[in-house]
């Protein structure tokens, strides 16, 4: 049973973090909260206050979602989230897509409040240093999905002041930098919980802002420095009988017992990272926790969402894509060619399939088999003797034919009941920072040992050969295996969307999808004002300094 933690984040309601309700309700002061000047009188108060910034970190297991919004996923519930009609191309004012001050007040109230109360000057600084990390974090994320955006840096009650004309999405994203940099020097390397912020996690954030922004040497700089802090990619160290339940010899040639054996611990450890029993390990630089608790409240949905009805009683709400498919390497860790969709529906045979349809599955990457359940694909951990079959048509079953393994966990406790799952969702791991640094330093100054050692560390933890340096040997080559080295290793986690913009390919990948027979899945289409979303219109309602800018993005 997980310990329930003092510093709980409280996940945030699908419907409040994807602007279904309304915005004037989000951005509302609340009229019974306690005055400032009845309140911030012991170390108590501060702490109470602190929490309630941490209800608005930046991130949550709803991150899920944002893969939707690209080539990797599709979201086919239009009421559980903005995933459908963000991906099908139909985005306008309508829609609310994260575009609420209701945390950066809250940061702003704690930042002007606090410093009158009776606690130490050490206990400020490093508080106030992780406040502003999460505030900088939320106008980060403020700024690259809509660009300019009002810049907020005190609390007020008053509507009428905060009515303020946009600052330039350059200018937040400085702000965000500076407010970085000035809090880093004065947090914990390792703070009490991963669920709060640490030097690595604003670090991170630091890396995350400059590689959006195309700051080569900068990125690398601070991805760097977090490779210096003592966080490693968990790995088991022995793998079990257990582990090895899967017969996976009918897709798999292993050469000899050791091929074998590693196959399974690459496996297992991707996959096990995820699973509660392994929370909060060596390779988790933040954190959002999650406890078996009621339905929908303190709980992860992972499981709902990822798996289907037929296989883990969930919704199917969020399903890989064929392209998603298609991206997973060879076993010898080379770009797979995929069968042409009519070769593919004819050798599935409305699911009547022979060896045929499964040659296209052998031999691949391990991470594929950690992530994608695919008519075929034994799981005994979920249940039994399970091979994963698509049920086409069925309650809470897949359209394109495909469901997430990835992140979900088989165990009882995750299994308990819908929307219950306690695992934790990992919002920054050193994966990731291996990643940037691999990328940001290929782009700064081309190819080198250090950037085929970073990718390497990934591609051995998963049981995969190491890149053929020899091969693999100019910039553009390795930018483009260092991309589709990011887009599986952080499959279902959210990046997807910032990168496809960010590289200026999302033309390229935003195509109608379709399942495994070839039947249309979604139609999709791409608009280059899309590359920023536009401000709900209630948000014009209330300040009308937005209008000029919404008509610049196109909108």
């Amino acid at each position: 049973m997980k310990l329930i933690k003092k510093y709980k984040i409280l996940p945030i309601l699908m419907v409040t973090i994807l602007g279904s309700c309304s915005d004037d309700f989000l951005d509302r002061v609340p009229q019974d909260q306690i005055s400032s000047e009845t309140f911030w009188k012991s170390e108590s108060d501060v702490e109470l206050a602190l929490n309630g910034c941490y209800q608005y970190v930046e991130a949550s297991v709803y991150e899920a979602y944002v893969d939707g919004y690209t080539d990797n996923s599709y979201c086919q519930y239009p009421w559980e989230s903005n995933a459908t009609i963000i991906s099908a191309g139909t985005i306008n004012a309508d829609m609310n897509d994260g575009y609420s001050y209701s945390g950066i007040r809250r940061f702003n109230y704690f930042l002007d409040n606090v410093d009158k109360a009776p606690v130490t000057e050490t206990i400020k600084t490093q508080y106030k240093s992780e406040v502003r990390v999460l505030r900088a974090w939320a106008y980060y994320n403020l700024a690259k999905k809509f660009g300019a955006v009002p810049l907020i840096k005190n609390f007020s009650l008053e509507g009428e002041e905060v009515a303020i004309a946009p600052t330039s999405e350059v200018e937040v994203m400085e702000f965000a930098k500076s407010e970085l940099n000035d809090a880093i020097a004065n947090l914990p390397v390792e703070n009490v919980y991963k669920s709060r912020v640490s030097k690595g996690a604003a670090l991170a954030l630091k890396a995350r802002i400059h590689l959006f922004n195309k700051e080569w040497s900068e990125a690398a700089s601070s991805a760097h420095e977090i490779m210096g802090l003592g966080y490693q990619l968990f790995e088991l160290a022995s793998i079990t009988e257990e582990d090895m339940i899967d017969d996976y010899s009918f897709l798999v040639d292993f050469a000899s017992d050791q091929e074998k054996e590693k196959f399974y611990k690459g496996l297992r450890s991707y996959e096990q990272l995820f699973w509660e029993q392994n929370e909060s390990n060596s390779e988790v630089i933040m954190e959002v926790e999650y406890i078996p608790e009621s339905a929908y409240e303190y709980s992860s949905g992972i499981n709902t969402l990822y798996l289907a009805d037929n296989a883990g009683g969930g919704w199917s709400s969020i399903t890989p894509t064929q392209s998603m498919v298609n991206a997973y390497w060879t076993q010898q860790g080379n770009e797979f060619t995929a069968p042409s969709p009519g070769e593919r529906a004819a050798r599935y045979n409305a699911g009547a399939y022979d060896e045929a349809y499964l040659d296209e599955f052998r031999n691949r990457d391990t991470r594929l088999y950690a992530s994608i359940l695919f008519p075929g694909a034994p799981w005994n951990s979920l249940a039994p003797e399970l091979i994963f079959s698509w049920n086409k048509g069925g309650s809470n079953i897949s359209k394109t034919g495909y469901n997430y393994r990835k992140m979900t966990d088989p165990s009882e406790s995750a299994q308990s009941g819908q929307w219950k799952g306690p695992q934790n969702f990992p919002v920054i791991r050193y994966a990731e920072i291996l990643l940037t640094y691999a990328e940001a330093k290929n782009e700064a100054s081309g190819p080198d040992a250090t950037i085929y050692d970073a990718i390497d560390l990934i591609r051995k933890r998963a049981g995969m050969p190491v890149i053929d340096r020899n091969v693999v040997n100019s910039k553009p080559a390795l930018r483009a295996l260092i991309r589709n080295e990011r887009r599986i290793e952080l499959a279902g986690e959210g990046f997807r969307w910032d990168d496809i913009r960010r590289w200026g390919i999302s033309s390229e990948v935003m195509n109608s999808i379709y399942s495994i027979d070839n039947s249309l899945a979604q139609e999709r289409r791409w608009e280059p004002r899309f590359i920023r979303f536009p401000y709900p219109q209630t948000a014009i309602d209330r300040n009308p300094n937005l209008k000029e800018a919404q008509e610049t993005k196109g909108y």
